[in-house]
């Protein structure tokens, strides 16, 4: 029996406000190289290569973003199968639908989705190539396939997903899917070792998630489905209609579908996985100096310790601080305990437009 065709689609339209100032609104935190040598949209698009059965890639992002996209998959040799652009942001669930659309477009009802986020990070691509292996035959039986990254501390910054019987191979049934915890029920989550957490990505085949759709978000089904059949397209470019998406309701996958499914399954994920969600996940993946810093650019520290020093440009230059986030931008410069860097949503909120 022929694999299936696997085809990577790569959600390009986060904001990464908590990464701010160097993720803005022109240039998220997916564009930007904070773990490693290449941008985490680079990073994306090399982990499901066509040397290893991948599709080409599919990409999905904002309008303003498209030739970006474009510049820095070419930068690493991957031409995008397509472009598919969003006029407004409306979460994962539309784009979900757009990715099942697209690949059914491409390669038949069986062709499977692996939906992607652009901005996180894998630290073992092979463990992951592994994992997406592994998922496809639960995918082929008509499951929806989430990965559960293996946890290695009680966090509280990720949603859980509770293992359920074995459905065979590496895929689980889902008993449960968990909000972000306190930490309380964060430790009794890695005590128990049936949690993992969600890693927010999904394989599912082309027709499965249309009629998942179908039966439990009718209404985004209809509004997606629209704003693929009159979109524009150019040159490996698809323009969504803008009328058409921008009244489909903003939903993630997950509570539209994944938490009414009864084929929700799950395969485990122990590849190094980070969602890269704000400056002490940079800290954590980062290497260290012999005082606990992580620096990066043009840095100076003396008698500091166990701070993250980052410029993209002027000169940090430190003295006698300990436990902080030091990050300088070309246009500004953010300072905060880093153990405070992750909450810094309502400082981005109360910016002007302009320095977002």
């Amino acid at each position: 029996m022929a694999e299936p065709v696997i085809v990577p689609v790569i959600m390009s339209g986060g904001a990464g406000t908590r990464l701010w100032p160097l993720s803005t609104r022109a240039m998220p935190k997916q564009f930007h190289a904070l773990a490693g040598a290449q941008t985490l949209l680079q990073q994306t698009v090399l982990r499901c290569p066509q040397t290893r059965g991948f599709a080409a890639p599919l990409v999905v992002c904002a309008r303003r973003h498209a030739e970006l996209v474009r510049q820095q998959c070419l930068a690493v040799n991957t031409a995008p199968d397509l472009i598919i652009t969003e006029p407004c942001p409306r979460n994962t669930a539309p784009c979900a639908v757009t990715a099942a659309l697209a690949a059914r477009a491409r390669h038949g009802d069986a062709a499977q989705v692996l939906l992607l986020a652009a901005d996180h990070h894998v630290g073992d691509a092979d463990a992951f190539v592994a994992a997406v292996k592994a998922g496809a035959a639960a995918a082929q039986a008509g499951h929806i396939v989430t990965f559960g990254a293996q946890p290695d501390h009680p966090a509280t910054g990720y949603g859980y997903v509770q293992r359920g019987k074995p459905l065979g191979g590496k895929a689980f049934a889902v008993r449960a899917f968990a909000e972000k915890p306190d930490a309380e029920t964060a430790r009794a989550y890695l005590e128990t070792g049936d949690h993992v957490w969600n890693a927010g990505l999904f394989l599912f085949r082309a027709d499965t998630m249309l009629g998942e759709m179908q039966q439990y978000r009718p209404d985004i089904l209809k509004a997606a489905s629209a704003a693929w059949a009159k979109a524009q397209q150019d040159e490996g470019l698809v323009h969504l209609d803008d009328a058409a998406f921008a009244a489909c309701p903003s939903e993630s996958v997950d509570y539209a579908v994944m938490e009414h499914t009864n084929r929700a399954a799950m395969v485990p994920l122990d590849a190094g996985w980070s969602d890269v969600g704000a400056w002490p996940a940079i800290y954590q993946l980062a290497g260290k100096d012999q005082h606990g810093n992580a620096c990066h650019g043009r840095v100076l520290a003396l008698e500091s310790g166990n701070s993250l020093l980052h410029s993209e440009g002027p000169l940090i230059a430190a003295l006698g601080v300990e436990g902080l986030a030091v990050v300088a931008s070309s246009k500004a410069v953010l300072v905060a305990p880093l153990e405070r860097a992750a909450d810094i949503k309502a400082l981005v909120e109360k910016l002007e437009d302009g320095d977002r």
